[in-house]
């Protein structure tokens, strides 16, 4: 639509170009340029790659066929089909050239949250550093309070880059050759459903413990040597 999608646009011309070509003319494609193919990309569109990725498909079954039958004069010519069209195989697999794109939303926001909360663990790092050479950190509980809220933190910013990485790389498992819908596993449903509720015992039976060990330590205070008292 005509709406402006942004808040706030903070941009540095032609960076995306230096990053990613080393030459700050250089075209960088866009979604719709990958999908669909443009005046300025110079790139196969995804549909121009699925047509050749299914030419490639044919060409490895009627290779297997002619090397059954021993029909050498069938093999060799489609061996060079598939020579020329193997890159593509994998979207040979594809239904739409739309489906060559992960959840955009997704990954943008998650990649930000990541991006987030690791700068803020360092500022928090750097807070905590500062006051304990100082021997002011104890002034400060809302930041000690601050840096138990953090903990949890981490486990999320670690979820988001896994969100990034893996759902980022849809639909490829191999980028171009293996679709992830065709990388399944043989093991039986059962066991690993098995295996999961196995971890999930386990890690709540450490989550318990690690708890209590927290608390026992939390409840018993600092000791005197801490706080200034004689060693014991």
């Amino acid at each position: 639509d005509d709406a402006n999608s942004f808040l706030v646009k903070l941009e540095i011309p032609k960076l995306l170009s230096v990053l990613g070509y080393r030459n700050a003319d250089a075209f960088v494609p866009g979604v719709n340029d990958l999908v669909y193919g443009s005046e300025g990309y110079d790139g196969l569109s995804a549909d121009q790659k699925i047509e050749r990725g299914k030419l490639a498909l044919a060409a490895l079954s009627q290779y297997k066929k002619a090397n059954k039958d021993g029909d050498e004069a069938t093999m060799e010519e489609s061996l060079a089909a598939f020579k020329e069209n193997s890159m593509y195989m994998g979207y040979g697999h594809l239904f739409s050239p739309e489906s060559i794109m992960p959840n955009i939303p997704f990954i943008f926001y998650s990649f930000r949250l990541m991006v987030i909360l690791g700068f803020s663990f360092i500022v928090i790092f750097i807070m905590f550093l500062y006051l304990a050479i100082m021997n002011q950190l104890h002034k400060y509980k809302w930041l000690l309070r601050l840096g138990i809220l953090s903990f949890p933190l981490a486990f999320i910013a670690s979820m988001a880059g896994w969100v990034v990485a893996e759902v980022g790389r849809q639909p490829w498992t191999i980028q171009g050759l293996l679709p992830t819908m065709l990388s399944t596993s043989n093991i039986n449903a059962n066991a690993v459903i098995l295996t999961f509720w196995m971890f999930v015992v386990l890690l709540t039976i450490l989550v318990i413990a690690e708890f209590k060990i927290m608390k026992t330590a939390i409840t018993k205070g600092p000791s005197k040597v801490m706080k200034g008292g004689p060693h014991v």
